[in-house]
C-alpha cells in the first residue's frame, strides 16, 4: 500500500528535479502576516489601540489559524496582538508553541520577523507597564525563539527584582535554563532570587533538579529536605527523595526524619503514607515492608491489612492477599475488608475458570465448556467463560443469553461490557462495539483487554482511510487526500504512516514548507521509516536549507537496511545531493 503512494510521489515531485544539480527554484509565496491582513498599524507612539479593534483582529487570526494550522507566522501575529491587548498569558501560550517549533528549525524568516517585532513591542511596553511576570515571561521566550539565550537569562534577573511571587516564574525559568551549560548559572540565579524570596518553593524544587543534573546528589537531597519542611504533602517530591536516600543505608528513624522534616513523627500515619506512596509508584517490595510494619506495630489498623492484601494481589499472591483480609475481617470487622474478602474468596474458588481459560487459549472450546458446566458455583466468570466458549463453538444464541444473564446479575461490570464489545466487534457491528468499550472505560479506564480492542478498532479505521487516501492521491485529488488524512489522524493520532502520507501529499502539491512538520512527526513515531528521512531531506533541499537537507540525506543512507543498499533511484539521488551540498 505504501509502495504505491511512494511511486506516485516520486513521479509527481521528482521527475523534473531528481537528477538536477540544483534544488527546485520555485518557492512557496509567503502569506501576508495577520497584522498586515487586518490593515492594522502599530506605530511607536501608538501603544493603546481600540479594544474592539483588537478583539476583531484577534478573532480574525484565530479563524485563519483554524483554516491553516501550518502557517506559523499567524501564531506569532496572534501573540503580538495578545500583547497589545495585555492578554499576556494567552501570548505566552502561543510563544511557547513557537519556541518548540524553533527548537526543531521549523520557523521561516517571515515568522521570525514577526517575533522580532514582538520583542520591540515588549521592550517599549516594559517601560511603563507593571505586569512584570507577564511581560518578562513573554520577553524571555521571545529571546529563546530568536536564539538569544543571554538576553533570555537577563529577563529572568530583571524580573526577579520586581516579582513578589517568583514561583510564578518557574515555568519560564525552566525553559531558559534547559541545557547543561546553563545549570550552574541557573543555580546562582535562583540563589539571588531566594535571597529576597526564601519561600519560593517551586524555585527550590527546580534548584534541586539542577543539582541532580550536575551530579551534586547531596546538595539535591539537602534542597529537597528544605522544601518538604514547608510542602509537607508533596508526595512526588517525597518519593524522589526516598529513592535518592536508598543508597545512604540510613536507619529507619533517620530516613523518616529526612522524609518528614520539622514534623512530629506519628509512625502509624507515616507507615501508612509510605506504603500507599510506594504502592502508587509500583514499588511493591518496599510498599509491603511498610504495610507489614504498620500491621505489626498497629494491629488494629484495618487500612494496613487492606493495603497488604492489595500489594499481594498485585504480586499475584492470592493466598497471602486472602489471609490478610481474613485477619482484617475477623479481628477488625471492617465492612470494606469483608467485601474485598468475598471477592478474593470467589477468585480462589475459581479453579474451573482458570482451567477453562487455559483450554480455550489452546482452541479447545468443547472441553472448556464441559469444565465450566461442571463448576460447583456459578459466579460472574463462570457465566462469561461459558458465553465465550459457546460463541466460538458457534452457539451464538447461547452466548448472547449468557451475556444478558451476566448483565442482569452484574449491571455495571467492566468485564461484562468488554465481552459485549468484543462480540459486536467479531460480528462486524463496530458502532455497537465502540459503544460498549466506552461503557467499559467509564467503569475501568485501565481495562487492559478493552485498550487492546480499541487499538485494533482504531487501526482498522486508519487502514480503511489509507486505501481511500491512496485512491484520492492517485487521482491527483490532493485536497481530498489531505482531508481524509486529517480525519484518520483524528481517530488514530499516533499512526506514523498517516503523518508520512500527509507529508508526501504536501510534496506532491510542491508545498515543501508544510511537508516538514508531518514528516518530522512520522519520524518521531517511527524512526525506522527511512523514506521519511529521504522526503524530509528533499523538502529542505527545495526550501534552500542545505545543512538540514545534507543531514537528512545522510541519515537516509545510514538507516537503509543492508539489503537495500544497492543502486536505486533515491539512493543515487541522495548520494549526488550529498556530494553537491558538501562542497
Amino acid at each position: 500500500m505504501k509502495k504505491k503512494l511512494i511511486l506516485s510521489v516520486v513521479l509527481l515531485s521528482l521527475c523534473s528535479s531528481v537528477y538536477a544539480d540544483t534544488v527546485v527554484e520555485r518557492k512557496i509565496v509567503p502569506r501576508r502576516t495577520a497584522i498586515q491582513s487586518t490593515n492594522m498599524v502599530f506605530s511607536d507612539s501608538q501603544y493603546t489601540v481600540n479594544k474592539n479593534t483588537l478583539d476583531v483582529a484577534i478573532k480574525e487570526i484565530q479563524n485563519k489559524i483554524s483554516q491553516d494550522t501550518d502557517d506559523y507566522s499567524l501564531y506569532a501575529s496572534l501573540a503580538n496582538l495578545y500583547i497589545k491587548a495585555k492578554q499576556y498569558d494567552n501570548a505566552y501560550e502561543e510563544l511557547v508553541f513557537l519556541n518548540h517549533l524553533a527548537s526543531k528549525n521549523l520557523l521561516n524568516e517571515e515568522t521570525l520577523s514577526v517575533v522580532s517585532e514582538i520583542k520591540k513591542n515588549l521592550n517599549k511596553v516594559i517601560r511603563y507597564e507593571r505586569n512584570w511576570f507577564g511581560l518578562y515571561s513573554n520577553l524571555a521566550i521571545v529571546n529563546l525563539i530568536l536564539s538569544d539565550n543571554q538576553a533570555a537569562q537577563q529577563c529572568i534577573l530583571s524580573a526577579s527584582r520586581k516579582i513578589t511571587n517568583p514561583d510564578m516564574f518557574a515555568d519560564v525559568f525552566g525553559k531558559v535554563y534547559n541545557a547543561p551549560a546553563t545549570y550552574e548559572a541557573a543555580v546562582e540565579t535562583i540563589d539571588k532570587i531566594l535571597a529576597a524570596n526564601p519561600d519560593a518553593i517551586l524555585l527550590k524544587k527546580l534548584k534541586s533538579s539542577y543539582y541532580l543534573e550536575m551530579g551534586r546528589k547531596d546538595d539535591a537531597i539537602k534542597e529537597m529536605v528544605s522544601v518538604l519542611a514547608v510542602a509537607k504533602d508533596d508526595s512526588d517530591l517525597r518519593y524522589q527523595l526516598y529513592t535518592l536516600l536508598q543508597d545512604k543505608n540510613l536507619k529507619e528513624k533517620d530516613l523518616i526524619k529526612k522524609l518528614y522534616p520539622n514534623q512530629t513523627v506519628e509512625y502509624e500515619k507515616v507507615y501508612s503514607e509510605l506504603a500507599n506512596m510506594l504502592f502508587d509508584k509500583n514499588d511493591f517490595q518496599d510498599a509491603k515492608k511498610y504495610a507489614t510494619a504498620l500491621v505489626t506495630k498497629f494491629p488494629e489498623n484495618a487500612d494496613g491489612y487492606i493495603m497488604l492484601s492489595e500489594i499481594n494481589l498485585k504480586e499475584g499472591n492470592l493466598r497471602e492477599a486472602y489471609e490478610a483480609l481474613k485477619y482484617c475481617r475477623d479481628k477488625v470487622n471492617d465492612n470494606d475488608a469483608v467485601a474485598k474478602y468475598n471477592v478474593l474468596l470467589a477468585k480462589l474458588s475459581d479453579e474451573p475458570v482458570k482451567e477453562a481459560d487455559s483450554l480455550m487459549n489452546n482452541g479447545l472450546y468443547s472441553q472448556a465448556l464441559s469444565v465450566l458446566e461442571s463448576a460447583s458455583q456459578e459466579n460472574l466468570y463462570v457465566i462469561l467463560g461459558t458465553a465465550r466458549a459457546n460463541y466460538f463453538l458457534n452457539n451464538k444464541q447461547a452466548a448472547l443469553d449468557g451475556l444478558n444473564k451476566a448483565m442482569t446479575l452484574y449491571p455495571n461490570n467492566a468485564d461484562v461490557f468488554y465481552y459485549f464489545a468484543y462480540v459486536f466487534y467479531k460480528e462486524g457491528d463496530i458502532d455497537s462495539s465502540r459503544k460498549y468499550l466506552e461503557k467499559t472505560f467509564n467503569v475501568n479506564p485501565e481495562h487492559t483487554f478493552a485498550k487492546q480492542l480499541l487499538d485494533l478498532l482504531n487501526k482498522n479505521d486508519a487502514d480503511k482511510y489509507s486505501n481511500q487516501i491512496i485512491s484520492a492521491f492517485e487521482a491527483q485529488n490532493y485536497d481530498e487526500a489531505m482531508r481524509l488524512t486529517d480525519e484518520a489522524l483524528a481517530i488514530n493520532p499516533k499512526d506514523a504512516a498517516l503523518y508520512y502520507y500527509k507529508g508526501l501529499t504536501y510534496i506532491a502539491m510542491n508545498n515543501y514548507a508544510s511537508a516538514t512538520a508531518p514528516l518530522y512527526k512520522s519520524i518521531d513515531l517511527d524512526k525506522t521509516n527511512t523514506l521519511a528521512y529521504f522526503y524530509l531531506a528533499l523538502s529542505f533541499d527545495n526550501l534552500s536549507e542545505p545543512e538540514n537537507a545534507l543531514s537528512y540525506y545522510q541519515k537516509f543512507i545510514q538507516l537503509l537496511p543492508k539489503d537495500e543498499l544497492g543502486e536505486s533511484e533515491k539512493l543515487n539521488y541522495a548520494k549526488a545531493r550529498i556530494e553537491k551540498l558538501s562542497k
